[in-house]
């Protein structure tokens, strides 16, 4: 069955806006019918982390592609079938099914081989050696079900060389070599039977519902002899017995196969270099899950993502464009993120997606659990800095003291510890410090990335600059910025530390108020990438 789910997600190096937003509209979808899920596209800050603890709320799982992959698609159940079924019985499968070819797998369900139509004939026709090779592997038991009889005795060990005659003839000594260790079908009495018996045959088929005596079956046992009576004519006997051969001898071992976690287009190319006409599809331990061919790759359902916080390319999930976008909730400018059918975009001048998110439950008339509450006002704290961030509007105020109320928190209190968790910069790498928020823009030609952490007291800062100047030079190099900027701002709004690296960082004099030296900067007045940084960068860069 086709994957249904709406994945709702932030942007990459997600912040507390971009985790919170996508769990409570995650939240408010399911309340309304709908299956959605929160995902995130990295690792959780410390101020994100201990929101979600203060509420007692799961971390959302990690998904860092937006392709479909194949477990995500409507593939076929699996057709499974034992390796000791009968030739007979797969075709009667095949035809009962409608279908080209089975799937064989083990006790455990795991795979062995396929077997097709083409396998299925390759026994019309084979050399006379080989296929008595191959009946010479059919058991007592799969021989009698074949020509639809009933096993009159079996030897405790069968084995036989696979040949089989029709027995015809009234004098046999001229032949009685031939009939050592094979399969012999005759519609005589109980004589002939004997005399077969006596010749060494290993197995016995009698047609046209002839009797065996208690003799006969006492004497067959005594020479290690299986007898078989059926109602079936020689003539009829003699067509169906070659399919009693074991599905396992003739099937096509090693198939070609996928992963159920390989992505469709990755598996539709690699499959399209075969000529089989469907493939087994197998999970990690190896146990078939299903079957997939071509045309399930024709048209299959994308999957299904609402993006909140972001609508960027650069900013968004791998391949999103090869996903189905439901919805946008977002705060910033618009992206560059397209789609090729109408959806439902909500865009407002405000300082937090999850003030937007806010929003939607009110015009659903539907109230926010204390968590969701809870989640939501953490971001918006987080994003306006408690309000002191210039993006700041009196909805967010609102809406926070909204929330406030309905998470069952003192407002100032839960500000100023949440803000306080996300300064830790002492136990920080240069790398988690970068990566707690940082976002990606492509301004012309060029490509700038900045990255953003609060700070209580600037001693911390200053202690890891000289680490961190090394840092984002060889972060700047290997990814090829043209600019790569860290704001450091200070949680009370009085001003962001700037560290910056590339062959743009010369344009950064003009933005700063204070230079520091060539790769540092302060400035007292911007605390806001989005409403301050950008506006000011972009306008230098354009003219460049």
């Amino acid at each position: 069955m086709a994957n249904k789910t709406i994945f709702v997600t932030g942007h990459r190096n997600p912040d507390s806006d971009s985790i919170c937003s996508a769990i409570a509209y995650a939240d408010l979808k399911q309340r309304l019918g709908e299956p959605a899920i929160a995902v995130r596209q990295g690792p959780l800050n410390e101020e994100t982390k201990y929101i979600l603890k203060r509420f007692n709320v799961e971390n959302p799982f990690l998904l860092n592609d937006a392709r479909s992959q194949i477990r995500d698609i409507d593939f076929d159940e699996p057709t499974l079938i034992p390796m000791n079924m009968t030739m007979a019985d797969a075709w009667n499968k095949l035809s009962s099914e409608n279908i080209k070819s089975l799937i064989v797998v083990d006790e455990f369900n795991k795979l062995k081989g396929i077997v097709s139509t083409s396998n299925l004939s390759s026994t019309r026709g084979m050399e006379i050696e080989k296929l008595n090779q191959l009946m010479s592997k059919a058991s007592v038991e799969q021989i009698a079900k074949t020509i639809q009889g009933k096993i009159i005795c079996e030897p405790d060990v069968f084995e036989t060389d696979g040949e089989i005659f029709i027995f015809t003839l009234s004098r046999m000594r001229d032949f009685s070599e031939k009939f050592r260790n094979s399969i012999v079908i005759l519609s005589d009495d109980e004589e002939k039977q004997r005399q077969l018996i006596d010749c060494g045959a290993k197995c016995i088929v009698v047609t046209c519902a002839v009797r065996v005596s208690e003799e006969n079956r006492l004497y067959a046992i005594e020479k290690g002899c299986a007898l078989i009576r059926t109602d079936l004519d020689t003539m009829q006997v003699a067509r169906v017995i070659n399919e009693s051969i074991p599905v396992g001898y003739i099937m096509t071992p090693d198939p070609v196969t996928c992963f159920d976690d390989e992505y469709v287009n990755d598996v539709a190319q690699r499959l399209s270099q075969t000529r089989y006409r469907c493939y087994p599809v197998v999970n990690r331990r190896g146990t078939v899950v299903g079957s997939v061919s071509r045309y399930h790759f024709l048209n299959y359902a994308r999957r299904r993502f609402i993006l909140v916080d972001h609508s960027a390319k650069n900013q968004s999930m791998p391949h999103i464009d090869e996903a189905r976008i439901e919805e946008i909730v977002d705060h910033h400018h618009i992206g560059d993120i397209q789609t090729s059918h109408p959806i439902t975009y909500r865009n407002m001048v405000c300082g937090c997606s999850a003030s937007i998110v806010g929003l939607l439950y009110q015009e659903q008339d539907l109230v926010p659990t204390k968590e969701m509450a809870g989640l939501m006002l953490g971001a918006i704290i987080s994003d306006t800095m408690y309000f002191k961030s210039k993006t700041t509007t009196n909805f967010d105020k609102k809406m926070a003291v909204w929330l406030a109320e309905l998470a069952e928190v003192d407002l100032k209190e839960f500000a100023t510890s949440v803000l306080g968790a996300s300064v830790s910069l002492k136990k920080a790498s240069p790398n988690e410090i970068l990566n707690r928020d940082l976002k990606n823009y492509q301004i012309g030609k060029y490509k700038i990335g900045i990255g953003q952490t609060n700070y209580e007291h600037m001693e911390e800062v200053q202690a890891l600059l000289p680490s961190f100047k090394t840092y984002i030079s060889q972060v700047q190099e290997e990814q090829g910025y043209d600019l790569l900027v860290m704001m450091f701002s200070n949680i009370m709004a009085e001003g962001s530390l700037f560290v910056y690296s590339g062959k743009l960082k010369g344009i950064m004099e003009d933005i700063v108020d204070t230079v520091i030296d060539d790769m540092t900067g302060f400035d007292n007045l911007i605390i806001s990438r989005k409403q301050q940084m950008m506006p000011k960068l972009s306008e230098i860069v354009k003219m460049l």
